[in-house]
């Protein structure tokens, strides 16, 4: 979805016309809950976290203002706080091995199916988690830069050289 078409489907629900809602929610929450599956690997709790962060986004939107940052960016970044909030209430420390272990649900034989998938996981598990963090926003999430930018609070720039040094330094670790 455009900028253009996103900002006018924003200013509908603003409204209270909710199926722009609809077709914001339509847009955004596969691209979300991809994100959040990944970086949780529980797709319950991603489930549960996705509904969390959408109620709060929902109530929120009358704050949202568009600033250079799109609604999906900022629904993102809603959801990453959410995960945090998550782990802060868990009281322990989530390691990053915690983090991508395999799914304890069936979609793990799925998983185990897709050997591509299980390459990627590999390689990223042996990324640091800021590496690993910006590859899931940019490719699961499918942001631009300066969605990831903004949810990440650096510069565009930044954003760019951090997303392509770990690009090279994932290119590295597969051919080990």
């Amino acid at each position: 979805m455009l900028l253009k078409e996103e900002l006018v489907l924003v200013k509908k629900v603003k409204k209270g016309d909710q199926e722009a809602l609809g077709l914001l929610w339509d847009d955004i929450t596969p691209k979300l809950y991809g994100y959040l599956a990944k970086t949780l690997n529980n797709s319950s709790l991603a489930e549960d976290i996705l509904q969390d962060s959408w109620l709060k986004a929902i109530k929120a939107i009358h704050t949202f203002q568009p600033r250079g940052v799109r609604f999906r960016a900022w629904v993102f970044a809603i959801a990453k706080n959410e995960c945090r909030s998550h782990w802060r209430k868990q009281k322990h420390d989530i390691s990053i091995e915690d983090l991508h272990a395999e799914p304890k649900d069936n979609t793990s034989e799925i998983h185990e199916k897709i050997s591509d998938k299980m390459e990627v996981d590999a390689v990223l598990n042996k990324l640091e988690e800021k590496e690993r963090t910006i590859l899931e926003l940019r490719y699961i999430g499918e942001l631009t830069f300066s969605e990831i930018a903004q949810i990440l609070d650096i510069s565009v720039v930044n954003a760019r050289v951090r997303t392509h040094r770990a690009i090279a330094k994932a290119n590295t670790l597969s051919k080990q």
